[in-house]
């Protein structure tokens, strides 16, 4: 099958055509505006999401907070064989760039900050409460007054509650969960996120100590993954209120 042209054009961005093809398609490119209008808009949007995701894929990464996420020894990955085809549901090759001009914006948004408005349901919900609902680890959250959290993992004590370590400036901590939605910190120490930037930055100064007691003393589970958070925060944590 004869690749499209966004096709031709997806790989040739990502520096996949070589040789016959590369030649050929440059020479389409250098005789066709419309194409070569859709490259630049392609390539700016690359360029958006890169500079969007750098901070986040070049900070390092704090030891001790590898420890408690329990990936200080991670496992080989298995390395699996390219499918032979799509799968009937995958979008083409093409597609991420093709519904980037919106999804670019949004993504270097999310990056910057989640500014927590109320949504409607309950406007008595406190600012940092909400925070710790809807962020997703290693995201920020900015409340209205102005401050900025980094929620880093999330845990249940073994009295049910979830709890949630976060950096909030100058600090780091650990809150709780209770059955009304409402998040109460049950301990915290030095070290936190940058003021500047917002960055989680356990490694620069976090006391560890006090969060490792914090851990013992609540008898913190393993933390949830990724897909475990964003579906306990979608579930609402759990069907209790979260609005």
């Amino acid at each position: 099958m004869t690749p499209s042209r966004e096709e031709r054009l997806a790989a040739w961005l990502d520096g996949e055509l070589t040789g016959a093809d590369l030649d050929a398609f440059e020479a389409e490119l250098a005789s066709d505006p419309e194409l070569k209008a859709l490259a630049d808009e392609w390539g700016a949007n690359d360029a958006l999401i890169a500079g969007a995701f750098a901070p986040v894929a070049e900070a390092p990464i704090d030891p001790a907070m590898l420890e408690r996420l329990g990936l200080g020894e991670p496992a080989p990955l298995a390395v699996l064989p390219p499918p032979s085809s799509l799968a009937a549901n995958d979008n083409p090759l093409w597609w991420r760039r093709h519904a980037l001009p919106m999804g670019g914006a949004i993504a270097a948004s999310l990056v910057a900050a989640l500014v927590l408005a109320p949504r409607g349901g309950s406007p008595d919900r406190d600012p940092f409460s909400l925070a710790l609902d809807r962020t997703p680890s290693l995201a920020s959250a900015e409340l209205p007054d102005g401050r900025r959290i980094t929620p880093a993992l999330t845990a249940r004590a073994a009295d049910g509650r979830w709890c949630r370590e976060f950096g909030e400036g100058g600090k780091v901590a650990v809150a709780c969960r209770d059955t009304k939605g409402v998040w109460t910190i049950e301990a915290q120490g030095a070290g936190g996120t940058s003021s500047n930037t917002g960055d989680y930055a356990v490694a620069a100064g976090a006391d560890d100590a006090v969060l490792d007691a914090a851990h013992r003393r609540l008898k913190l589970a393993d933390p949830l993954d990724a897909a475990a958070e964003q579906a306990l925060i979608a579930n609402e944590w759990g069907g209790h209120p979260s609005r």
